[in-house]
């Protein structure tokens, strides 16, 4: 054999791991119980959940989980730890699209449903719940960040940096802060 098919025949073996896992279970099912798998969701860190009636060719209400990781995992393992059967379970791509269709946000032609029904941890609600505010660009939150950073008036950088950690994290800024943060953090030093 070649060592490319030896690599592809490796690489099938290897359970692809995700951070982001939705599940779709109903009431009544012979293969778990609906308690357990809630009840399970404790032992994850960020999770939400709501109950959907049934729409056009659907026979029953369904509840859709969503939960996130900080480190991949595979669905075997995600099946392991809430009882769901693996074909219930499928990794997601996009978690804002998918905290929005859980109340069907963006989705004109189906039951629409209040956010205050959808089962959130505490750990995950503010950032679960910034999915459904208008998003900004990233231009405009770095320029955000160094506007803090103007305006903000305090004695010390040990105090200026809480104060610009804490205004990152109420915004939901992180990841931009990530990727930008020893520019923000020369930037903070000459402003003193």
């Amino acid at each position: 054999m070649t060592k490319i098919i030896e690599e592809e025949m490796i690489e099938e073996k290897i359970p692809k791991k995700y951070r982001c896992f939705t599940l779709v279970v109903y009431d009544e099912s012979i293969h778990y119980k609906l308690e357990d798998i809630l009840f399970s969701l404790k032992g994850f860190k960020y999770w939400a959940y709501i109950k959907h009636e049934p729409e056009e060719a659907e026979k029953q209400p369904h509840y859709h989980i969503l939960i996130k990781l900080e480190n991949a995992t595979t669905v075997e393992s995600i099946s392991k730890k809430t009882g769901v059967p693996i074909h219930k379970i499928q990794y997601v791509r996009n978690v804002r699209a998918m905290c929005r269709y859980m109340i069907h946000f963006d989705e004109d032609e189906k039951i629409k449903y209040d956010i205050a029904d959808v089962k959130i941890s505490k750990l995950w609600e503010r950032k679960f719940l910034k999915n459904f505010e208008d998003l900004k660009t990233e231009e405009e939150m770095i320029q955000d960040i160094y506007f803090f950073i103007d305006n903000s008036h305090f004695d010390t950088y040990q105090e200026k940096l809480r104060y610009l950690i804490q205004f990152v994290n109420i915004n939901c800024y992180d990841t931009i802060y990530k990727r930008y943060r020893y520019e923000f953090l020369d930037y903070l030093k000459s402003n003193l």
